[in-house]
């Protein structure tokens, strides 16, 4: 019973200690993890700037900070057990002290003596191992709150957003005095109001930073406006489902994600379930993605994935490709044909804008798309600089006649 408050104590001065460099180990390999990571996937810029030898430096720093955390970890674990181990050896040495000096005064025996040691020996053996796994305990615990921090994420999925858009509305896009802040930054969205009407075709243009991802971002909900409404037909986008919502406006970045697996699951990645090979082919040709797909050793079942395997003219492609095999009616695409020569983007913009029944939001820097929509919309701060045709706005001779000048 003596031994207990000693062991406990023992247990109670290394807990924080424990919790800390556990937290400084983890910490300090998380960072050594993302920077060898990040460096593969940046070779080719490390060895275009010729910094190989600053990238290793800057690993190898981390790499010695890690090996000096872990060191530390494990020199407390070190100390702490031999700690116990100098406590229990003490108690052994008291218990046979006393012991012997029982049996010299003829209070118990020799073989009452060895039976009480190896009586201690069994208790205090369990004993010890539970108190061994105090290290092992508070590293879990450790990791598990790191991983709480992403398992624990709140849901972007509210409760408030029951409704689901109908299908028999026409899906009109009214943007009603919203404004938008990253944080506290200034805002990147003024008061900001426009209406889309179905089926147009229309291009937001203006320098970057003047709002137009941000916008595109509000439309399909991966952001929330700062103040205002956003309303899809009659219903207000904050009480619509994201999944429903998505599913009838869908968001092309500039940079597609293209997924391990072959051209075919990547076509047909979120596709609507009553798609055909006709569909496909379809959607392909109006991608001008058909005869690259052809070409390739195995045509649709070629394996490709985001690192290799496609330029990425191609990746883009495929992924309007996908986009117009979804069912949404409406599309943002946010500089998806950036990475195109002139001509293939030419052949497919005039492919877009044969579509019927489909709302598309091109975000541009080429003024050439502008030159082929409906509307053109010039974004300068956040706020709706100009809005009309492009011949208008020519004819205006103001920002947007400048811009498209220079």
């Amino acid at each position: 019973p003596i031994s207990f408050p000693i062991y406990f104590l023992i247990v109670y001065c290394f807990m924080k200690p424990f919790e800390r460099l556990n937290q400084e180990q983890m910490a300090s390999n998380e960072t050594l993890s993302s920077s060898i990571i990040e460096d593969i996937n940046g070779i080719e810029t490390i060895k275009s700037l010729t910094s190989e030898k600053t990238s290793y430096q800057k690993i190898d720093r981390e790499f010695v900070d890690y090996l000096k955390k872990s060191f530390a970890h494990q020199k407390s674990e070190a100390i702490q057990n031999s700690i116990k181990q100098a406590t229990q050896l003490i108690i052994n040495v008291l218990v046979l002290w006393l012991g012997a000096k029982l049996v010299i005064s003829n209070q118990i025996s020799v073989g009452q003596l060895v039976t009480y040691n190896a009586l201690l020996g069994y208790f205090t053996e369990p004993f010890q191992n539970i108190i061994n796994l105090q290290a092992k305990l508070q590293t879990a615990t450790v990791a598990n709150q790191r991983l709480n921090k992403v398992y624990l994420v709140k849901s972007e999925f509210k409760k408030s957003e029951s409704q689901e858009l109908h299908h028999n509305n026409p899906h009109n896009i009214i943007v009603d005095d919203v404004s938008y802040q990253y944080g506290y930054q200034k805002n990147i969205l003024h008061h900001f109001s426009i209406k889309i009407p179905f089926g147009e075709k229309i291009a937001l243009v203006g320098v970057s930073g003047s709002g137009k991802s941000t916008l595109a971002k509000l439309l399909v909900h991966f952001i929330s406006p700062s103040a205002g409404n956003i309303f899809i037909g009659e219903q207000n986008i904050k009480h619509v489902q994201r999944q429903n919502l998505r599913q009838h406006i869908l968001y092309l970045p500039q940079n597609p994600y293209i997924f391990t697996g072959s051209i075919l699951d990547n076509l047909t990645l979120g596709a609507r379930e009553n798609t055909t090979q006709e569909d496909i082919l379809k959607a392909v040709e109006l991608a001008d993605s058909k005869d690259d797909i052809e070409n390739m050793p195995q045509s649709y079942q070629t394996e490709i994935s985001e690192e290799g395997g496609m330029s990425g003219g191609q990746k883009q492609r495929i992924a309007l490709a996908r986009a117009l095999l979804s069912n949404s009616q409406i599309l943002i695409l946010d500089e998806s044909t950036s990475n195109l020569d002139v001509a293939t983007e030419k052949k497919i913009i005039d492919n877009l804008l044969s579509l019927k029944n489909k709302t598309i939001i091109f975000i541009a820097h080429r003024l050439t798309i502008a030159e082929k929509v409906q509307r053109v919309i010039l974004l300068e701060k956040g706020i709706i600089s100009e809005d009309g045709s492009h011949a208008e706005l020519i004819h205006k001779k103001s920002k947007y006649y400048h811009l498209v000048k220079y």
